[in-house]
């Protein structure tokens, strides 16, 4: 796989159109190899993690996890990570390029916890396999003997083969439908990534590019670091609480603010789904409605089922409604792109 990995390539927006179909309709493999994955060691790890994320980390047994934010003391989003409790270790999967801020910031905390971070980056890879047909396909690579699979979402399940080392299986529907990630050691890499492209392409499946997730994801309202998180979005504006934030969990960096949002009741911004009617402006643009800035563009792709652009917006919500009519205004001033607030997930059926 890794000689003709298409994640290696700047694919044709022809192309991800096809690939997004296969993982929406059968069954996709994808190399997301690519981002980091540290892993806290130590007595204290579950304590001292609890205490730098939003999520419940204290009371995570082995084979289970959880999807988490890292905020700042002003509520602000940081990086999130998907978070799982293995035997001896917390892994934390995170976004390309994240890793080295998230360790440097960790490590600054460390005072005389009993905790240790490690880059396990250059000794795990991972393959995930998404779509409909994803546990079929799994469990169909007999050589791997992965017939038991963790049961919801984010347990996560050690597998030691004989021919590829120890295999770790994470249940994670990356694009709300199901999905499994698969943590294999480097050297096993490329000769699972072959054995479960056999087994894809023979479920009608193809291997895909990891912006062919794109579309699927906004389709469902699932946001992304950092391209959804720019710098002033504070966690509940996203509307993924119920996912990321645990409200009795205790103190951590950026509680106050969270727990004060909550008591109000309401947040000033929502996360909303849009409709262009052409072209997609780029994240960060402005959107305007009668002529006044309402909120902001953030990530875009084209979607197959509404045959056109959809993306995702930080909206007020005074404008939030679904059908209000909103105009992307560039900085240079150029034609403005008309767009419509979709609720989420999108209805494109």
């Amino acid at each position: 796989m890794s000689q003709s990995d298409p994640t290696n390539t700047n694919p044709s927006s022809e192309s991800l159109i096809e690939e997004s179909h296969h993982l929406r309709s059968r069954v996709g493999l994808i190399d997301l190899s690519n981002r980091d994955r540290l892993c806290l060691l130590g007595e204290d790890r579950h304590r001292f993690l609890n205490g730098q994320v939003t999520n419940n980390i204290r009371d995570l047994r082995p084979g289970n996890g959880c999807y988490t934010l890292c905020t700042n003391n002003k509520g602000i989003i940081q990086s999130d990570a998907q978070v799982y409790a293995l035997e001896d270790e917390l892994l934390l999967d995170l976004e390309p390029g994240q890793g080295p801020d998230i360790q440097r910031r960790l490590e600054s905390f460390i005072i005389s916890d009993d905790v240790e971070i490690v880059d396990v980056a250059p000794h795990f890879g991972l393959l995930t396999v998404q779509g409909p047909l994803a546990q079929q396909v799994v469990k169909s690579a007999e050589q791997l003997g992965l017939e038991v699979l963790p049961a919801s979402s984010h347990q996560i399940t050690k597998h030691s083969t004989q021919d590829y080392g120890e295999i770790y299986v994470a249940s994670n529907p990356r694009i709300g439908t199901s999905g499994y990630d698969l943590f294999v050691g480097n050297e096993s890499l490329e000769a699972v990534a072959d054995l479960l492209k056999h087994r894809v392409e023979e479920a009608g499946g193809a291997v895909c590019h990891a912006n062919s997730l794109d579309p699927l994801r906004i389709e469902a309202g699932i946001p992304r670091f950092p391209m959804d998180m720019e710098p002033s979005i504070l966690a509940p504006e996203l509307g993924i609480e119920s996912q990321t934030i645990s409200y009795s969990k205790g103190c951590y960096i950026g509680q106050e603010v969270i727990n004060r949002i909550k008591s109000v009741g309401k947040v000033n911004r929502r996360l909303v789904g849009l409709r262009y009617e052409s072209e997609a402006p780029s994240a960060g643009t402005p959107l305007l409605h009668d002529g006044k800035r309402v909120g902001v563009c953030l990530s875009s792709a084209y979607s197959n089922l509404a045959k056109g652009m959809i993306g995702l917006a930080l909206v007020k919500t005074t404008h939030a409604d679904p059908s209000t009519e909103l105009a992307s205004q560039a900085s240079d001033h150029s034609e403005s792109q008309n767009a419509q607030v979709s609720q989420l997930p999108f209805r494109l059926d």
